[in-house]
């Protein structure tokens, strides 16, 4: 599942800032530990002098006796210090306690295992070595640690997560509003879409760029492929009427038996003028088409199209306007429109009653177009792929050029409008959606309505 930038900003946030709590903590605590460290050793050296200096009091010799007497009388009074002395001979005890490993004179040692370790200083005092001693390890202090590393990661954490929610909007929002602003767009050509004003963020800036000039290879591309569209249907469409008008006139002339191969070649090439006349509809660029609308009734343009069927077609249609459906459009365009949809349905539709209605919509600014059929459906074929040119479905395996359905959906987008298939229980429900007309729609930009 693909993530957020929000969310990758939240995680980066929480990780980012609980790593920094924890190597705060971490050099914290190797600092304190270090400060402990040097505190413990000067007591310990203290201790060694202090002990020096009650072995010279009185000038007596320091016989084992005295030594072990007065060994016993200073581990006495400093036991709750923690500090433990020693007097060291050749290496031997000779008064006090073991002290875990002899240090050097002058300098501190660490011996002993992890949780059991002992630190040690020694001061040599003649021939005997003076060692204070204490325990290294303090459990307490260990888990003073412990909490503290924890407590540096879920605070780190905690702050990273309460900050990264408006830290990943601001973060995101050039980005967001780059999107919005391209969502928002219903441009007529690649180049008319307003990537809004430029950013601050580099970043998206050069996206912005990277857009433009993509739009512009693209605005380039459409442009070739709209007018080569359109010059070969212009093209072909004349040699092709004239083309049938000779191949009729032929027919009327030759002998029976000759004429029903004359009439097939013109039924073919009726078929492909049809094709190309339908291509050409598909290749027309929106913004040339919309300047020449004009105000149509919809429920007009369904009784002309129906007048001209065939009557056995006319018996299979149930026509229910309870709407004008006054729409701003091109006549021809609008025709060829429901001409494709009412084909369609009698095609695909079965043997059942075709419904075509017009009537308005919740929406006061909209008027719609329904055909309804009672035929197979279109099962599990996807609803919007059925408006791509050439896609065929598997319908009934009717012939076609698969560009009926295709014409629907393209002059209802170049009318501001759009077609889709609702679902329905049986059959299809085809729906077109096109602006309806307002009397402010016929009136110039400057010029405004007003009541008294």
């Amino acid at each position: 599942m693909a993530s957020t930038i929000s969310t990758r900003v939240l995680i980066v946030a929480v990780s980012s800032a609980a790593l920094g709590a924890l190597a705060a903590a971490l050099v914290t605590i190797a600092a304190v530990d270090q400060l402990l460290s040097v505190q413990a050793d000067q007591r310990l050296q203290g201790a060694v002098v202090e002990l020096g200096g009650e072995l010279d009091e009185g000038h007596r010799p320091l016989t084992d006796k005295r030594l072990i007497l007065e060994l016993d009388d200073e581990n006495g009074e400093i036991a709750p210090s923690g500090i433990r002395l020693g007097v060291f001979r050749d290496g031997a005890r000779v008064a006090g306690e073991a002290v875990g490993a002899m240090p050097e004179s002058g300098r501190c040692l660490t011996s002993g295992s992890l949780g059991d370790r002992v630190r040690a200083c020694a001061r040599g005092h003649g021939e005997l070595m003076l060692v204070a001693a204490a325990r290294a390890d303090e459990l307490k202090l260990r888990g003073i640690y412990l909490v503290a590393v924890l407590g540096a990661l879920l605070l780190g954490a905690g702050c990273g997560a309460a900050l990264s929610s408006r830290l990943g909007r601001w973060a995101v929002a050039p980005l967001r509003q780059l999107a919005d602003t391209l969502c928002q767009s219903r441009p007529e050509r690649a180049m008319a879409i307003d990537l809004g004003p430029p950013s601050n963020c580099q970043d998206v800036e050069s996206i912005r760029k990277a857009l433009s000039g993509l739009m512009k290879h693209v605005d380039v591309l459409l442009n070739h492929a709209h007018r080569f569209a359109a010059d070969a249907a212009h093209e072909l469409r004349t040699p092709l009427a004239t083309l049938r008008a000779e191949l009729e006139l032929l027919a009327e002339e030759l002998q029976s038996d000759h004429r029903q191969s004359l009439d097939r070649a013109t039924q073919k090439v009726t078929r492909l003028a049809e094709l190309v006349e339908r291509l050409l509809v598909l290749a027309l660029p929106t913004q040339k088409v919309a300047g020449g609308f004009e105000t149509i009734a919809l429920e007009d343009v369904v009784t002309s199209v129906v007048g001209e069927l065939p009557e056995s077609e006319r018996g299979r249609l149930r026509i229910d306007c309870d709407d004008e459906g006054l729409v701003r459009g091109d006549s021809y365009l609008l025709e060829t429109l429901v001409v494709n949809a009412i084909d369609n349905a009698l095609k695909h539709g079965g043997s059942a009653a075709i419904t075509v209605r017009v009537t308005g919509s919740k929406d006061p600014f909209e008027s719609v177009f329904e055909v309804i059929d009672q035929g197979p459906g279109l099962g599990n074929v996807d609803k919007t792929r059925v408006f791509e040119p050439f896609y065929r479905g598997k319908r009934l395996g009717a012939g076609g050029h698969g560009l009926g359905l295709a014409l629907v959906g393209h002059i209802a987008e170049v009318h501001g409008g759009h077609a889709e298939f609702r679902t329905a229980e049986t059959g299809v429900h085809l729906t077109v959606s096109l602006p309806a007309w307002t009397p402010r729609a016929d009136l110039p930009e400057s010029e405004d309505i007003r009541t008294d």
